[in-house]
């Protein structure tokens, strides 16, 4: 395996990390948010749930519209959407506005997860995929305990809209790296619904699916 592709799983770990914290960040803003936009905190807290909501419809839902496309391509693209997402959401006029951005955001979380977080199988050799994996899942500790934590503090010093800003950066720069470092990536097959629904018959996938919505409730 190309010595390269660990350089990808890296890179993947970052694409990771701006997801995450692109999910979470508005958790930490409400009050920031919500009286500017002229909105309750209550409802400010759509900008939260609803990325998540089409992030988990995105990640069936894009693999399966993205047929043939290389993988590479698709991360990419979805990279971008983040980027756009964003700043969308820094400039947002009004609440309207933003909420639209965040469903943005949502399919790019979905869609990014659903190819990203396999990836490693693609990048190196099968008795280092479970380290490759671990960088590339490494992303989701650093957004949980660097990324939203200096994201909330930024947009309470200097503002909410500043914070999505940094965020729109930082995805801007996952792009670079995404176009440098990942690999084609072509696609063998084509994703069909009617093999989602068969992976409901696989009892590996049916107790992971049971195990984290026991977590999350």
């Amino acid at each position: 395996m190309e010595r390269e592709r660990w350089g990808a799983a890296w890179v993947a770990m970052v694409g990771v990390f701006v997801v995450v914290v692109a999910e979470q960040l508005p958790i930490g803003l409400l009050i920031q948010i919500s009286p500017e936009l002229r909105v309750t905190e209550g409802a400010a807290g759509l900008s939260v749930t609803i990325p998540s909501v089409i992030a988990g419809v995105a990640a069936l839902v894009v693999p399966v519209v993205a047929g043939r496309l290389d993988r590479r391509v698709l991360l990419i693209a979805l990279m971008i959407l983040m980027t756009a997402a964003n700043v969308a959401s820094w400039v947002a006029p009004n609440f309207e506005v933003l909420l639209l951005s965040r469903v943005f955001v949502g399919i790019g979380i979905g869609g990014f997860w659903a190819i990203g977080g396999g990836l490693a199988v693609r990048l190196v050799a099968a008795p280092n995929v479970p380290e490759a994996t671990a960088i590339i899942f490494a992303g989701v500790a650093a957004a949980n305990v660097l990324g939203v934590p200096l994201g909330t503090m930024l947009g309470t010093q200097l503002g909410w809209r500043l914070a999505f800003a940094a965020l729109g950066a930082a995805a801007l720069v996952s792009l670079v790296c995404l176009i440098v470092a990942l690999p084609p990536l072509a696609a063998p097959t084509p994703v069909r619904p009617q093999l989602l629904l068969d992976q409901l018959g696989n009892r590996d996938v049916a107790v992971g699916l049971i195990a984290t919505l026991r977590g999350a409730a």
